[in-house]
């Protein structure tokens, strides 16, 4: 029998996936903290929500479809949730249910590896959820971002609400004029021969980042890394996004390392 009833943590999905479940316990077992991460595939937001009340369960991550759709639900939203209207962390403190959006956390993390932030030209690729987050998270760090979408409707939208410049479709983007580029659309995920850029459209003075990471070289960040690129892959910001988390969860610093192996050995396993 155990001494102790592990606290619960766990993911709120459109169907359940084990990279977050690996990548928690990972770090949890390393932080030594008897906590226990599951993860729950739910089509009932609002009675998922009181369940975490009604359990106690420690937090819950929450993946498409549900980020922005569990907001009515709880009780505040930090800034950064609020601003880019979704959440994918929700943090219970005595039942007091606050949503947090750690994807931006997790993209200015990565980036930070590979360079400072501000005052870098950076043109970004896309318009859906995750360049939102991104877009909030480069401004934020002082970044000079344009926006760069196939929809001129949802890229201009996404220009206006955070103050940016929309620069048109991803065949207007011209590197001379950038110090660094991010692709925040679905082109490379699961389809390692796709790039959403021409090659001509890549030049060795550019770091890259590529949100997709399956597989974890997409083939931007392979070109761009072949012309003497900085390369920031797809599992760097899912990474900080996870510590992000997990310091929510536990007040302790996430074990980067370990966590990093769980996550790349997940990828292995069904990538």
């Amino acid at each position: 029998m155990p001494h102790s009833i592990p606290t619960l943590c766990g993911s709120l999905a459109g169907q359940p996936f084990t990279f977050n479940v690996k990548v928690h316990n990972a770090a949890y077992r390393v932080l030594g903290v008897d906590y226990t991460f599951v993860s729950f595939g739910v089509e009932d937001i609002a009675g998922a929500v009181n369940a975490m009340r009604t359990l106690g369960i420690r937090g819950l991550n929450v993946t498409m479809p549900h980020k922005q759709a569990v907001i009515p639900y709880l009780d505040a939203l930090d800034e950064t949730a609020r601003a880019i209207g979704a959440v994918n962390t929700i943090d219970n403190r005595d039942g007091r249910l606050t949503g947090y959006n750690t994807d931006c956390v997790g993209a200015v993390r990565a980036l930070e590896e590979a360079t400072p932030l501000d005052g870098r030209r950076i043109a970004l690729l896309g318009a859906g959820g995750a360049a939102r987050a991104i877009a909030w998270g480069m401004q934020r760090a002082g970044a000079r971002a344009s926006v760069f979408n196939r929809t001129e409707s949802r890229g201009q939208a996404l220009a206006d609400d955070f103050g940016l410049a929309f620069g048109g479709d991803l065949g207007a983007f011209d590197p001379a004029a950038f110090d660094g580029v991010v692709n925040a659309t679905t082109a490379g995920f699961r389809a390692p021969d796709v790039n959403p850029l021409r090659a001509q459209q890549l030049a060795p003075h550019l770091f890259v980042m590529d949100a997709a990471f399956i597989p974890v070289r997409t083939k931007l960040i392979r070109d761009a890394a072949a012309l003497g690129c900085r390369v920031v892959d797809g599992t760097r910001m899912l990474l900080h996004q996870f510590c992000g988390q997990v310091e929510l969860y536990t007040g302790k610093a996430a074990p980067l390392d370990a966590m990093s192996t769980a996550l790349l050995d997940e990828i292995a396993r069904v990538g």
